[in-house]
């Protein structure tokens, strides 16, 4: 069995749950699965999807940790240069270009506090998702004889 097609019938149930809830994305889900292998391939192919979407939830929880990906970087980045606007702020001449780089300092933390938030929400849906096809494939196998 080609595990691109196991991809694909995962798509299709993550953008009809996305876009249709779950009763619609499952119906149109196990119709692709029962239409595209008959009623002979349905176990290996549920194991299968069962089997990548565990991978996929496995993958995103590495994947939401903040600290493991670029946010890290630029959160060093945002904390050097603060060190460093505070230091320019404590000098006569040179406080307007400290406010300035302390200021805009500010705004790319909120930024990065949004992407961060943003992406914990996201992550969160997808690993919802992978979750009902793992129990919707381990259903459709307890049924399936």
């Amino acid at each position: 069995m080609n595990p691109q097609v196991v991809d694909e019938a995962i798509d299709l149930y993550v953008n009809e749950r996305m876009e249709q809830g779950k009763a619609r994305a499952s119906e149109r889900f196990l119709a692709y699965v029962y239409l595209k292998h008959g009623r002979d391939e349905v176990r290996e192919f549920m194991r299968k999807a069962g089997g990548l979407c565990r991978y996929y939830i496995d993958f995103l929880k590495v994947m939401q940790n903040p600290f493991k990906g670029p946010e890290l970087a630029w959160l060093a980045s945002m904390i050097s240069v603060a060190v460093y606007a505070i230091y320019l702020m404590t000098t006569d001449e040179d406080r307007i270009l400290g406010i300035g780089l302390f200021s805009g300092t500010l705004v790319y933390a909120a930024s990065l506090v949004k992407a961060v938030l943003q992406n914990w929400c996201r992550i969160g849906v997808m690993i919802a998702i992978y979750r009902e096809i793992v129990q919707l494939a381990e259903h459709e196998m307890e049924v399936t004889p």
